[in-house]
């Protein structure tokens, strides 16, 4: 038999989808993009700077070299112009210096291989920034002027390696400080979030166990701020819901107790009513067994009559007491067949079989499940006699049993007058009957005992075509 449980544990969060998590990402996530966008903007303004720097030392470096070879190309002397050079050469970040003449000629050089050669000084180089990736090198010239005639060129090299290094030192001190603030702010975030989602927490725990019928649990109130307030809420909320609950319960004793006096009192009827025929009919059969004048042949019908309604009193107590002190159920592995078997040759012995009855099985003779054996006999036995009792003089009764996947399904079908629809849903009801001279009795130990099988009784009818009975024992043990 399918079951579903609700179970009252709350629902814990996917970690990612913490209110604690989700504050910790989000102030770590504030701190690296703004020191992110703060060391960006670092690293542009400092490559900026040493670039204009560099740019500028190149330009100043070219006009001082310009000033100072000018007269000396046009005395063409190369001793001076090599002094020139050489001095030039010495300074920080120089890669070369040269002195070109008018005819391209390489007058003095810091590179001992290009004094002489012939340069092609259209293409002279004048670099600005950005430069090529691969180009570590800002080459520079500078026109030497005489009056509105040109005598020459100075160039310089300047090597960007150390701009170079300058700004990937930025860069790395600001990767660890982007690191350095995401840590900081990690740990500033997980504290934040330790203080705000502390009452939300216990309050989490809290709510799991009042879902399980704790009421007296209560919340530490933090603070004065809002998880503060909410805490006060929730504490306020429990004994509300505390005094309810103890009002709703002592309702409920009292409704019980009503209910039970009630059931006791329509029992104590009930009883009354029905044993009062059978207790009139034996009281009356004494006194005619008592008359020595009576006559052999009605002793004999008189001694039936009350051989017959001791036993219909002996069955009305048996389900009276069926109903009023039905035992806990003991589950164990028993063979159904063997069951039915009992029961039908109890069945056989029963006054109220008669042998204008057709009883048809159709199961297996292993048929294991898991149930209380003498329960389940009464439950057969209460059945098949109320499926006779339906049928009157004659009629065919099947029992059958079907294992499907983890149950057994069992019916018991007559053919008898069957229930009025009206009737079917009210018929398992203690002293609910539909047959005159019953107690109402024998379908509700039946629902009750299946109710301790985790089971129920189905019952479907048609008037005039007769009643099927149905349930389901398991063949595991749950």
């Amino acid at each position: 038999m399918n079951q579903t449980f609700a179970s009252t544990a709350p629902l814990q969060p996917n970690f990612f989808h913490t209110l604690r998590t989700r504050l910790i990402f989000s102030v770590a996530m504030v701190h690296v993009v703004l020191m992110g966008f703060f060391t960006w903007e670092a690293v542009d303004r400092q490559s900026h700077d040493l670039r204009q720097e560099l740019y500028n030392k190149g330009n100043s470096l070219a006009s001082l070299m310009a000033v100072a070879t000018t007269n000396a190309l046009l005395a063409e002397d190369l001793a001076s112009l090599a002094e020139i050079t050489r001095r030039v050469g010495r300074q920080v970040e120089v890669v070369y210096g040269e002195i070109v003449d008018i005819r391209g000629n390489v007058m003095a050089s810091t590179r001992d291989g290009n004094i002489g050669e012939v340069i092609d000084t259209s293409t002279l180089l004048h670099d600005s920034f950005p430069l090529d990736e691969t180009d570590l090198v800002l080459d520079l010239y500078e026109t030497l002027n005489i009056g509105d005639r040109t005598v020459g060129y100075v160039m310089i090299g300047l090597s960007t390696q150390g701009l170079n290094n300058a700004l990937v030192d930025t860069r790395n001190k600001g990767i660890r400080a982007i690191v350095l603030a995401l840590i900081i702010g990690s740990v500033v975030a997980w504290l934040l979030s330790m203080t705000l989602t502390r009452n939300l927490h216990e309050l989490t725990q809290a709510a799991g166990r009042i879902g399980g019928g704790d009421l007296s649990v209560r919340v530490t109130e933090h603070g004065k701020d809002e998880t503060g307030v909410l805490a006060r809420a929730f504490n306020l909320m429990v004994q509300s819901l505390h005094r309810s609950a103890r009002e709703i319960e002592k309702e409920h004793k009292k409704r019980t107790d009503a209910e039970r006096l009630a059931c006791v009192g329509e029992m104590a009827a009930s009883i009354a009513h029905e044993i009062r025929n059978p207790m009139a009919a034996l009281i009356n059969s004494v006194k005619l067994l008592d008359n020595q004048q009576l006559l052999a042949s009605d002793r004999s019908e008189v001694t039936n009559i009350v051989n017959m309604e001791s036993q219909r009193l002996q069955r009305i107590l048996n389900d009276f007491l069926a109903f009023s002190r039905l035992p806990k159920s003991q589950i164990e592995q028993q063979n159904l067949a063997d069951i039915i078997n009992e029961t039908l040759h109890l069945i056989l012995h029963d006054p109220i079989y008669k042998p204008s009855f057709s009883i048809n099985t159709s199961f297996d003779e292993e048929l294991n499940c898991y149930c209380d054996r003498d329960q389940i006999r009464q439950v057969f036995f209460n059945l098949v006699i109320n499926a006779l009792q339906a049928m009157g003089d004659e009629g065919s009764l099947t029992i059958t049993a079907r294992v499907e996947g983890h149950q057994v399904n069992i019916h018991v079908e007559d053919n008898g007058k069957g229930i009025a629809e009206p009737m079917i849903s009210e018929i398992t009801k203690p002293f609910v009957t539909g047959r005159k001279g019953g107690t109402g009795l024998g379908l509700s130990v039946v629902q009750r005992i299946l109710v301790q099988h985790d089971s129920t009784l189905t019952i479907t009818s048609e008037p005039g075509k007769g009643t099927r009975a149905s349930f389901e024992l398991m063949t595991i043990k749950e």
